[in-house]
């Protein structure tokens, strides 16, 4: 009984051992069997070779032999990481055992019994490998391997006589302590990994009932009256303080703790907020107080800063709050990771689905628009007209008129060339000057060599907007000037007008919403320019009332579709 305390005071080892094996992830790998590398078994087999060696050290000498718990490493290897790992293992703790002073009366025997032992183990490993309860058969292994040992004292120390009284005193209490022990030992590892595998369902979870609720509302985008609920989803289901949403400029929701120092439209300024969106991996800061902030008296101490992006590109942080330093916790940390992963995705397919909705709109809308009765009747009445005043231009709109209706039925292309969409302006254009005639002046001044692609039907609702709404309600018309010019890599084409102009609270309504219906191509055309080529190429409108309106856009200068894709 003595032994058995003596050994048993040994065990506080197995926890710390415990600890480590559940660090490795070639360990992991081996308990959810899963494929491991030749490198990682063997790495795996001095891991458990070295635990033997500390057994032999944490020894207690007894009648010239070293009563120890080396087994338990070696066959800990074994049964995990089968024979290779078992058989290495006890090839370095057995040259160890052979080597050193203490013991010397079985130290050889202990030494080839350890290698043997090893091998036994990575077999029993194999056997047992899918099998539940596995301390049970770890226990049956450790008696096992003891017994070998015992024998293999028997054999080979001498005199015999010696060896025999040796085995008789220390063959059971070794048995108990180290089957013991290895029972013990996978219980601890067993229980250790199902913790781990409960965080991690838990977690996994709590991300789907998350998005589940919240991915309804993100459909909207970041910039919707709904996105509040977002923040207020993640708030109320989770144990974090507060919840921000910020786009690349400031917040645009925020909920719990420290709302008056992080109201919604205040300008972001915290450099790690700025980090973020610039290398787009999270920041995570344990206490702020320890940091450069400039938001004095915040009782927000800990928070992480996670990038939501839109096709790879990060657009927005969601950002996680705690009161307490220090306070967040892995599974805190992982469960973030994964909302913004999952809210990273639905941005990007909410964005390819409303680019789809827009270019079938755009392309509906170009249908019912150009198709449109009033349209098509006053066009023939003004031809109808000019057969008799002035045949051959009757027969040039007839060419214009057809030239128009073929170009927006026929064309379902996502990209056209500039020149392509310059003549289908210019077939719309006569047709609107022959209706209006002195009252309606356009010209074009377009540089030389405008190679270029854009998405179809840009530039004519502009142009009809320019002059449906610019020069028609000036009593004496106007002028309208498409002007194209190469800048840098670019290419940038305004469209201007010296008409009644727009009201400045107007313009970003009539880009960013379907408020005002006359305008709901010029927003369309923003919105497609944003969504092919990046939101820095969206339209720029500047107006004045009684002095006119300038609509200007820019478009990367491409030689062809191929040469576009690949810049994109």
């Amino acid at each position: 009984m003595d032994l058995i305390m003596s050994l048993g005071n040994k065990f506080g080892n197995l926890f710390v051992f415990a600890f480590i094996l559940s660090r490795l992830k070639a360990v992991r790998n081996l308990v959810a069997k899963k494929p491991v590398r030749l490198v990682d078994k063997l790495v795996l087999s001095v891991f458990f070779g070295i635990f033997g060696i500390v057994g032999t050290y944490f020894s207690v000498e007894f009648n010239g032999a070293l009563i120890n718990t080396r087994i338990i490493g070696v066959a800990t290897g074994g049964l995990l990481g089968g024979p290779l790992v078992g058989l290495t293992a006890g090839l370095i703790a057995g040259i160890h055992r052979g080597l050193i002073d203490s013991g010397e009366f079985t130290a050889f025997a202990c030494a080839i019994s350890t290698v043997f032992e090893g091998l036994m183990a990575g077999y029993m490993g194999k056997i047992f490998q899918n099998q539940n309860r596995k301390w049970g058969y770890a226990a049956l292994t450790g008696a096992i391997a003891e017994s070998m040992r015992k024998i293999s004292v028997l054999i080979f120390s001498k005199p015999f006589v010696a060896a025999v009284a040796l085995v008789k005193e220390i063959w059971i209490p070794m048995v108990i302590i180290n089957s013991t022990g290895l029972a013990l030992l996978f219980v601890i590892i067993e229980n250790i990994f199902k913790e781990q595998e409960k965080m991690g369902a838990y977690q996994a979870n709590l991300t789907l009932k998350i998005a589940d609720k919240a991915l309804a509302y993100l459909k909207e985008g970041i910039y919707s009256k709904n996105i509040e609920q977002v923040v207020r989803i993640i708030y109320e289901m989770t144990d974090f303080d507060a919840v921000s949403i910020t786009d690349r400029e400031k917040i645009v929701a925020h909920i719990g703790m420290g709302a008056s120092y992080y109201d919604k439209g205040n300008n972001l300024n915290l450099k790690y907020t700025q980090q973020v969106l610039k290398n787009g991996e999270p920041v995570i800061i344990n206490d702020c107080k320890e940091i450069e902030c400039k938001i004095y008296q915040c009782p927000l101490r800990c928070f992480l800063i996670l990038p939501l992006k839109e096709n790879g590109k990060v657009i927005a942080t969601l950002k996680l709050y705690k009161k307490k330093p220090h306070a967040m916790t892995t599974i805190d940390v992982e469960l973030g990771i994964g909302m913004s992963k999952l809210f990273s995705t639905q941005l990007t397919l909410s964005k390819l689905e409303q680019n789809s909705k827009l270019l079938a709109t755009a392309e509906l809308r170009a249908l019912q628009a150009q198709i449109n009765p009033h349209f098509l009747f006053n066009s023939l009445t003004v031809i109808a007209s000019m057969c008799r005043i002035d045949p051959l231009k009757a027969r040039e709109l007839i060419t214009h008129l057809s030239n128009f209706f073929r170009k927006n039925l026929a064309n379902n292309k996502e990209l056209v060339e500039l020149e392509t969409e310059i003549n289908h302006v210019k077939s719309y254009v006569e047709i609107e000057q022959a209706r209006f005639e002195d009252k309606l002046l356009v010209e074009y001044e377009l540089e030389d060599d405008l190679d270029c692609y854009l998405p179809s039907l840009t530039l004519q609702p502009i142009v009809e907007n320019a002059i449906k709404h610019g020069i028609l309600p000036k009593k004496n018309g106007g002028s309208v000037k498409i002007i194209g010019r190469k800048k840098g890599k670019e290419i940038e084409i305004s469209v201007v007008d010296d008409g009644v102009g727009i009201k400045k609270e107007k313009i970003t309504d009539i880009l960013n919403n379907n408020k005002y219906k006359k305008s709901i191509g010029i927003n369309n055309v923003n919105q497609r320019l944003k969504g092919m080529f990046g939101e820095g190429y969206g339209l720029k409108i500047d107006s004045k009332l009684n002095e006119g309106t300038s609509v200007t856009l820019r478009i990367p200068m491409t030689t062809s579709v191929l040469e576009r894709d690949k810049s994109a």
